[in-house]
């Protein structure tokens, strides 16, 4: 029988998809009803004046001032940018155009009244803070599916999309670090200064979704807050537009938003940024990435997965509950996420250590994977047990069978403050010659982490159709085969070839506490002979040679005897 490799990854597939635009009334601004005129940008002019308008302390809405200095072609995004000089007393205090920011919508006066221009969405970093660019309504409108690319406008360097806040509650930068594989703008990326959600009662019923209002794109709520933070631009016919630059440039997407509270807006010298609380309620779901706006519409209903952690052997509450956006190229590292926070805030270190992990992963279907592994980290178990929570999820999303639609997970992490590794030190033939059927005795010498070395036997069973000259590879669980010959370990893979078989692979893959033994015959079949289980992780890999011989033949009925 041949093994199965599994190999888990945490990887984002990002796949572009042309959104059809859908152009309507432009929502009036804040203060006056109706529609507001729109302007297009090959009708604006050097020194046109205006204002755009963004959530201040307490979510009060406050106006600054804006100044046409150009219009930047040939950007790369497939669209022009405005680029502007803002000002007034909210922009003196905040020290210029501020994270949280993106997504302000912004005004030019014109005869005809008021003329929606677009949205403030890029800004440049240890420059002049009060510069910026505004992405036009039109491209935010047609959510245009061009790739952004660097913008340089002489006189200023590379403009980069006003940052995003992503909140994280009570996190370390170390955990925000874990998102960085979703961020498919570089520019475009978490500050873990954030508070998250508030302690103090807030009435979400009393939240309005106006030009202007903050609002959080939340990715992970519950036990867990990790939200992204912008301004909205529009609403119109029950659509929202904001940010005017992209989240994560996922294109089609399913992200809740909800209301976001603006604290303080914090000066920086690199970008300041606003401080905010997110609420609970469900405003809508953003269903359109682009790299001009994120878009969704209100009242629509998101798909999350629900999971539940359980933390045992540290301090604090053992069980929490959140839920994370159901996107299959978001959940294993949200889940990742998520843990690693949850797993910091019990530890309150950062410590060597142990842990056993166990996953229930429920589908929509109704099917149920159990999933158990170890790890031990020398330097960061919180780390090493967090990338390992989103492992199995990292392996069902990204099959290549069918969308797995997971619909609940649950997972149990049993901690230990010290290591539990051992390394495969040498192995030795109890007998280099053994015959077919029979069973070889391997001597294992085990060396645990400031332990005594331990010697350990495994009876192997032989198959009885193996003959001549066979290598015996033994190594802990999680250690890749070492066969010495790179292409034949790529040719003995067996690989899932339907969705039930992966979800069996799944169930059956080998454990790093788990000694693996497997043959390699001189016709390059490898066939997996015994799996023995350990306290410890075990590390490293050693190869044995063992002869099998003819079994002897009974006396007399050897060829030629005599009667």
């Amino acid at each position: 029988m041949t093994t199965v490799r599994v190999v888990l990854t945490l990887t984002l597939a990002a796949a572009l998809a042309l959104m059809a635009p859908a152009p309507a009334a432009a929502q009036g601004a804040p203060g006056q009803a109706g529609s507001t005129v729109q302007l297009p940008v090959d009708q604006l002019s050097v020194g046109d004046r205006g204002y755009g308008v963004t959530a201040t302390a307490g979510n009060a809405m406050g106006r600054f001032g804006v100044e046409v200095l150009g219009v930047q072609h040939g950007a790369g995004n497939g669209f022009p940018l405005v680029l502007v000089r803002t000002s007034g007393a909210l922009i003196e205090a905040a020290g210029g155009v501020a994270a949280g920011m993106s997504g302000s919508p912004v005004y030019i006066s014109t005869e005809h009244g008021d003329a929606l221009i677009g949205a403030i969405g890029y800004v440049f970093p240890n420059s002049d803070h009060t510069v910026a660019l505004v992405t036009p309504i039109d491209a935010m409108r047609s959510a245009d599916w061009a790739a952004t690319f660097a913008l340089h406008v002489p006189g200023y360097g590379e403009a980069v999309p006003v940052a995003t806040p992503v909140l994280l509650t009570g996190t370390t930068r170390r955990a925000a670090e874990l998102l960085a594989p979703l961020f498919l703008d570089p520019r475009v990326t978490p500050l873990p200064l954030q508070a998250g959600a508030s302690a103090a009662p807030i009435d979400d019923e009393l939240f309005e979704l106006h030009p202007g209002s903050p609002i959080a794109v939340a990715l992970v709520t519950g036990d867990v807050q990790l939200s992204a933070v912008g301004t909205v631009t529009t609403v119109e016919d029950g659509r929202v537009l904001a940010f005017g630059h992209p989240l994560l440039g996922l294109g089609e997407a399913d992200l809740p938003f909800v209301p976001a509270y603006v604290t303080s807006i914090v000066a920086s010298q690199q970008v300041p940024f606003k401080l905010a609380n997110v609420g609970t309620r469900v405003l809508g779901v953003i269903d359109q990435d682009r790299p001009a706006a994120v878009a969704g519409g209100v009242g629509a209903q998101p798909s999350t997965v629900a999971v539940s952690l359980s933390i045992i052997g540290a301090a604090g509450d053992p069980v929490h509950e959140f839920e994370v956006a159901a996107d299959e190229r978001l959940y294993p590292v949200l889940v990742a996420t998520a843990t690693l926070q949850l797993l910091d805030r019990a530890l309150g270190a950062t410590t060597p250590g142990f842990a056993d992990l166990a996953w229930e992963i429920t589908l929509e279907s109704g099917e149920r994977v159990n999933v158990i592994e170890q790890v031990n980290d020398a330097a960061d178990i919180a780390f090493g047990a967090a990338l390992m929570s989103g492992g199995p999820l990292a392996l069902l999303a990204t099959n290549e069978f069918r969308a797995a639609a997971v619909q609940r997970v649950s997972i149990s992490v049993r901690l230990r403050a010290d290591q539990q590794a051992a390394t495969l030190a040498e192995a030795i033939l109890e007998a280099e010659e053994v015959a077919p059927g029979d069973a070889a005795h391997v001597h294992l010498r085990l060396q645990p982490f400031r332990q005594q070395a331990e010697v350990r036997t495994l009876t192997v069973p032989i198959p009885e159709h193996l003959s001549g000259s066979v290598t015996l590879l033994v190594r802990g669980g999680s250690v890749p085969r070492d066969t010495g010959d790179a292409v034949l370990d790529e040719e003995v893979i067996d690989p899932p070839r339907t969705f039930g078989e992966l979800l069996d692979a799944l169930r059956q893959r080998v454990q790093s506490s788990e000694i693996v033994v497997e043959a390699l015959t001189e016709d390059g079949e490898l066939l997996q002979l015994l799996r023995a289980p350990t306290p410890f992780v075990v590390l490293g890999h050693e190869s044995v040679t063992l002869q099998l011989t003819a079994p002897a033949t009974p006396e007399g009925d050897a060829e030629g005897a005599q009667p």
